[in-house]
């Protein structure tokens, strides 16, 4: 590996003098400007791979559903299994009453009692799960980032029109993704009578895809029966049970009916509901007025005959007031997809997760007149509501994972040449790396930790092997837009990671300055990974007694929000951060004995001598 320092010109000398100068008189005063250079070292490095085999499952901030195609790795399945939980503030009552006032009535003790069957019948069932969406906007202009011809530039036109998307953004009548928005030919620049039919409609962009979106995809849903506890019997009850990707109770003949198992098209467009129209009112049309916007989401049809016999059945009784009952009486629901020629792999928002059960029902209401003074003052109308069931309690992924390509068992197995580091996230590998390794390596460190020089910054760039990445013919989508680095030795983040402040959108684009992002080329080809790790390699330099030099971790990562570790137990015992488990992606670099020198790992340290 080599590490650049690269030597400054004697402008950047008096640069930096000129600042030292303005800020601390007295500092500059007394260290000429000459004895401020830039020079340049080398250092050895070792990598190390381990695999990931089995991991803990139900902890993970993003969980899988599907299938991810991988030539060098191995193809990645993945179910999901959960719990359902009651509404907070369940009554375990459907319609208008009680079973307790169907069968005795509504009316007081002193007039006759009305008996009266509500006769709640579910007419249909729907799983609804959210896909993760964005609407990042950075131009302001109105349209996503996503659809944008240019997201920087809130004068571009999007939809060719001559029209700038931020004009027709601010004008209710227009869609800046339309030329032609109320679509009677004539486009909207030269159109004095335009009318947007739906001005308030969203358009977002959906993240977190991985494979073909434009086929049909083969949905199954199975009821499950085994409780999941979620505490430990192995510990006396006391702490929260584990559960880990290699759990199949699928396998283990623990599911029973299936409550969907066939096709359905992805829908990306937001979904939108309409009031149902009030003949009170005949001069109003409430149909044609909008109920309700839902992002865009997975909507599964499930067999409605179940839940009739499960949930609206029940009501009245206790299982339907208390979750851990409930639970205990209605185990939960798996859900996966069933491969195709085409994987699909996707991470999807189970945490916004319902089951939405939407069911008819006579609701006793009083007669025009009727003043609720007797039985005759009501009569039976029909009527409709709804009742839903989170996707909450204990979730966890199944996941399998298919063998990897011998060069990257050879590289776990510790007989591989350092040519390569591979890496995967999910059921994949984690590379570790030793920097200022054998005796050349440590008698480097070692000058630079005798001299009294200040390290001004450092980087460690990593690059992509891309005569591999292109024989296997991946494209920008196919690699990770990130990378992850950390201290090994006590699975932490480093110092650097901590003390940056910034964010973004998503939970990707925080902590910028420290990096770790694809770096490209003019043809817009991933060719390296920069992180900046300044404080770390300050520490190791100028605080030797206090500051190791520890090992690196380095990992695939989509969350850079998350700090936590997940465990792995398979095929040894360790932690890894949870954060390499929320992407199936993967990514092979040059290692630190690559044939081609100039793609070695680099460490820069940029620093000042003081002679």
């Amino acid at each position: 590996m080599n590490l650049k320092l690269y030597y400054g010109l004697l402008a950047l000398a008096f640069l930096i003098f000129s600042c030292e100068k303005e800020f601390s008189n007295v500092g500059s005063s007394l260290l000429p400007s000459d004895t401020f250079v830039i020079e340049k070292q080398t250092a050895s490095a070792d990598v190390e791979h381990k695999a990931v085999e089995i991991i803990r499952s139900d902890n993970l901030s993003f969980f899988y559903l599907g299938e991810y195609e991988d030539q060098v790795f191995g193809n990645t399945n993945a179910r999901f299994t959960t719990q359902l939980s009651l509404p907070a503030s369940s009554t375990g009552i459907f319609g208008g009453m009680s079973t307790d006032q169907e069968t005795n009535g509504v009316i007081s003790e002193s007039i006759n009692k009305n008996p009266h069957d509500e006769q709640e019948t579910v007419s249909e069932v729907w799983l609804e799960i959210p896909f993760y969406t964005n609407q990042i906007d950075r131009d302001g202009d109105g349209v996503i980032d996503a659809f944008d011809i240019d997201p920087d530039d809130p004068n571009s036109d999007s939809d060719g029109d001559t029209l700038t998307d931020l004009e027709e953004s601010r004008s209710a009548n227009l869609d800046p993704l339309n030329p032609d928005t109320d679509g009677d030919g004539i486009n909207d620049n030269k159109d004095d009578e335009t009318i947007n039919a739906d001005p308030e409609a969203n358009v977002y962009e959906i993240d977190y895809l991985y494979g073909d979106t434009t086929q049909e995809v083969h949905f199954q849903v199975k009821k499950l029966n085994y409780f999941l506890s979620n505490l430990d019997p192995d510990d006396n009850f006391e702490s929260d049970k584990a559960f880990y990707s290699d759990k199949d109770f699928e396998r283990e003949g623990l599911t029973s009916q299936p409550l969907f198992d066939d096709k359905i098209m992805l829908d990306f467009n937001e979904i939108v509901s309409f009031k149902a129209d009030d003949l009170s009112t005949e001069d109003v049309d409430e149909s044609t007025e909008v109920d309700e916007r839902l992002s865009p989401r997975i909507r599964i049809p499930l067999d409605t005959a179940i839940f009739q016999q499960s949930i609206l059945d029940m009501e009245g009784e206790e299982i339907l007031l208390d979750n851990n009952r409930f639970q205990e009486y209605f185990n939960g629901i798996v859900i996966g997809l069933q491969s195709t020629a085409n994987p699909l792999m996707m991470q999807l928002n189970f945490g916004a997760g319902v089951i939405k059960i939407e069911y008819d029902y006579k609701e006793l209401v009083l007669t025009d007149g009727g003043d609720a003074s007797s039985a005759e003052d009501y009569e039976s109308q029909d009527n409709s509501s709804s009742y839903s069931l989170s996707l909450s309690g204990v979730r966890f992924n199944t996941i399998t994972q298919d063998q990897a390509s011998a060069e990257v068992q050879t590289a776990i197995n510790g007989s591989g040449d350092g040519k390569n580091i591979y890496l995967k996230g999910g059921l994949g590998v984690v590379s570790y790396i030793d920097l200022f390794v054998g005796d050349t390596g440590q008698d480097q460190l070692q000058t630079l930790q005798d001299n009294p020089w200040l390290i001004n910054e450092a980087n460690l760039t990593l690059y992509v092997d891309r005569q591999k990445i292109d024989a296997l013919g991946l494209g920008v989508g196919d690699l990770p837009s990130r990378l992850y680095l950390f201290d090994a030795s006590e699975s932490i983040p480093l110092v650097d990671f901590n003390a940056d402040p910034t964010s973004g959108p998503k939970p990707e684009d925080n902590k910028t300055t420290f990096g770790g992002f694809a770096q490209y080329d003019d043809e817009g080809k991933v060719i390296s990974y920069k992180f900046v790790i300044t404080n770390h390699f300050s520490n190791l330099i100028r605080n030797p007694d206090d500051f190791d030099n520890v090992r690196l971790g380095l990992t695939v990562s989509s969350d850079y929000l998350s700090t936590q570790n997940t465990r792995v137990t398979a095929p040894t015992e360790f932690e890894i951060p949870q954060s390499s488990i929320n992407t199936p992606l993967s990514v092979i670099l040059a290692g630190p004995n690559h044939s081609n020198l100039d793609l070695h790992l680099q460490l820069e340290i940029f620093y000042t001598a003081y002679q």
